[in-house]
C-alpha cells in the first residue's frame, strides 16, 4: 500500500475496493518480518440496479414483478403491497397467478442485508377487466297501463356502454343501466336483453321477459230484445283482453247456470224470461 510506512494502517471512508488481506512487513538493518494477514471485510448496504416496472394487463393474467440489488450477501427481500407485506414474498420476484380486479395496486420490495436496508421503487400494477353482469334484469308481468323497469349492475374496467334490445333487436336511445315503461302497453310485451361493453370486451345479460296482461273490455255489448213469447233469443257479447277470458251471464244479479259462452241462447221464451241480462267476463 503506497505511503503506508507506519505502524498503524488507516483507511478513511472504506469502500468495496478496499476489501482484502492486509500484512505489514516489519524491518531492521538486520532482518524483517511479515505479520500474519488480517481480514478486511467491508459491508455494502443493498443498492437496485433493476427496478420493478409497472404493468398494465387484463384480469385472469398471470403477473411477475422483479428487482435486481448489489451489496453485501445474503441479501433478503420483502415484497409490499401499498405498505402491507405479501406473506411469503421473499424472493427477488413477485409472481401472481390469475390476477383479479383487486390485485391493482402499487408494489415495492425492501431488500436487506447486514449493512442495512434499501426500498425499491414502487411499480403499478393496473388491472383491466372485461364486463361482467353482477345482479341480472328480472322477469316481470303487469297489467296494461301499468309501469315497469328493467335494470342491470355490471362491474368491469369503465366506462361502461349499455344497449338494451327487444326480442334481439335493439332500442334506440336506451342506452343507461334501466330501461324503463311509464305505461307499459301490450305492445311492449317481449324478450328484453342488455349488452354491457368496454375497451376489453363485452357481455349479455340473461333475457328477462315482460308480460303485459289486458283487463277484459267490452267490444261489441249485448243488445236489448223485444219478441213474441215463444221466440228463441240471442244474447251476444264481443271482448278482447288477455287469453283466456271467461264468460258469466247473468238475469238481474243472479248467476245463469251453465252460461259461460260468450253468447246466450234462451228458447221458446215466455214471459217469466222477461228481464235485465248482463254478462261478466274475466
Amino acid at each position: 500500500v503506497r505511503d503506508a510506512t507506519g505502524s498503524k494502517l488507516v483507511i478513511a471512508e472504506a469502500q468495496a475496493e478496499d476489501k482484502g488481506s492486509y500484512t505489514v512487513v516489519v524491518k531492521n538493518e538486520f532482518s524483517d518480518v511479515t505479520s500474519l494477514p488480517a481480514i478486511v471485510r467491508v459491508n455494502e448496504v443493498p443498492s437496485i440496479t433493476a427496478q420493478p416496472q409497472s404493468q398494465t394487463v387484463l384480469v385472469g393474467t398471470v403477473v411477475t414483478f422483479s428487482v435486481t440489488a448489489t451489496g453485501t450477501e445474503p441479501l433478503s427481500y420483502q415484497w409490499r403491497k401499498g405498505t402491507a407485506s405479501i406473506p411469503g414474498a421473499t424472493k427477488s420476484t413477485l409472481t401472481l397467478p390469475n390476477v383479479p380486479a383487486s390485485a391493482a395496486g402499487s408494489y415495492s420490495v425492501v431488500v436487506k442485508n447486514v449493512a442495512g436496508t434499501t426500498t425499491s421503487a414502487a411499480a403499478i400494477l393496473t388491472v383491466n377487466e372485461p364486463p361482467r353482469v353482477t345482479v341480472q334484469p328480472k322477469s316481470q308481468t303487469i297489467l296494461a297501463g301499468k309501469p315497469a323497469t328493467f335494470s342491470v349492475t355490471a362491474l368491469g374496467t369503465a366506462p361502461l356502454s349499455y344497449q338494451w334490445r327487444k326480442d334481439g333487436s335493439e332500442i334506440a336511445g336506451a342506452t343507461s343501466t334501466t330501461l324503463a315503461f311509464a305505461s307499459a302497453q301490450t305492445t311492449d310485451a317481449g324478450i328484453y336483453t342488455v349488452t354491457v361493453k368496454n375497451e376489453f370486451g363485452e357481455v349479455t345479460s340473461a333475457a328477462a321477459i315482460l308480460k303485459v296482461n289486458e283487463a277484459p273490455v267490452i267490444v261489441t255489448a249485448p243488445q236489448s230484445q223485444t219478441v213474441p213469447p215463444g221466440a228463441d233469443v240471442t244474447f251476444t257479447v264481443s271482448a278482447r283482453g288477455t287469453p283466456t277470458l271467461t264468460y258469466q251471464w247473468r238475469k238481474g244479479t243472479s248467476n245463469i247456470s251453465g252460461a259461460t259462452s260468450s253468447a246466450l241462447t234462451l228458447r221458446n221464451v215466455q214471459t217469466a224470461h222477461a228481464g235485465s241480462y248482463s254478462v261478466v267476463v274475466k
